[in-house]
């Protein structure tokens, strides 16, 4: 039975990808329980999927599941998510900003919880490369605003490192909506509404170059619109 699937999600990501598949693999491998890499391609335009299909050649346990059509990190997310094998499924970023390794921190834990998220902003933490300071700015008031309207007690709502249970998975994922930014909010919304605990993990962070996700004001206003969609979503008991 495999323990651990490790989905990253993946839009053009045909030169960040192949050494975070590198890094995810040699860890991988040194580890006594089964495991695979489920890689979702996300409707690439470049060479992603065939990035992925060589590396398979060489290297064993990864799948590649290889969308036509651009969904949104959310919704490539969401299907690798719910297609993995492992009892437990990590979701982490393509370009490996929080590496692989740092899930040794989080099994002591699993007989606790089924839900345990890296962050940034807890205790134990260590940011080796900061962001710009409007990023910065924007990332701490949108969590702010996050704890105040649907998570509270949440440091960090959108770090890209996720484990949940496979029993998770299938309870919260089908309920999810939201197929872009704002995805991570929801998702823990949701697990909180059906009565999961969450266990927020200190990670070691670093800010990649070449971020596919944009910043900035547009993207502020948009997050603000969608906690208060979330919001309403939960009042409305639509979870």
């Amino acid at each position: 039975m495999i323990k651990l699937s490790v989905v990253i999600p993946a839009y053009n990501e045909e030169k960040r990808l192949p050494p975070t598949l590198e890094d995810v693999f040699n860890y991988l491998k040194n580890q006594n329980y089964a495991w695979e890499i489920l890689v979702v391609n996300d409707g690439s335009t470049d060479n992603t999927a065939k990035v992925v299909n060589d590396f398979k050649q060489s290297h064993d346990n990864v799948r590649l599941i290889d969308n036509k059509n651009n969904q949104g990190k959310g919704g490539v997310v969401k299907q690798g998510m719910l297609e993995a094998s492992g009892a437990w499924r990590l979701f982490m970023d393509a370009d490996n900003s929080t590496r692989i390794k740092d899930i040794a921190k989080f099994w002591p834990h699993t007989d606790e919880f089924e839900i345990l998220i890296g962050s940034r902003y807890t205790t134990g933490s260590v940011i080796t490369e900061k962001q710009s300071f409007l990023r910065r700015f924007i990332s701490r008031a949108g969590n702010t605003l996050t704890r105040i309207l649907i998570l509270p007690g949440i440091a960090d709502t959108q770090c890209g490192f996720k484990l949940f249970s496979a029993r998770a998975c299938e309870k919260i994922f089908p309920k999810q909506t939201f197929m872009r930014w704002s995805f991570d909010m929801e998702i823990l919304s949701i697990a909180k509404r059906l009565g999961y605990k969450i266990k927020e993990i200190p990670i070691t962070w670093e800010n990649a170059a070449g971020s596919k996700l944009p910043g900035g004001l547009k993207v502020a206003w948009r997050t603000i619109k969608d906690l208060f969609k979330i919001k309403w979503n939960l009042i409305s008991h639509k979870y």
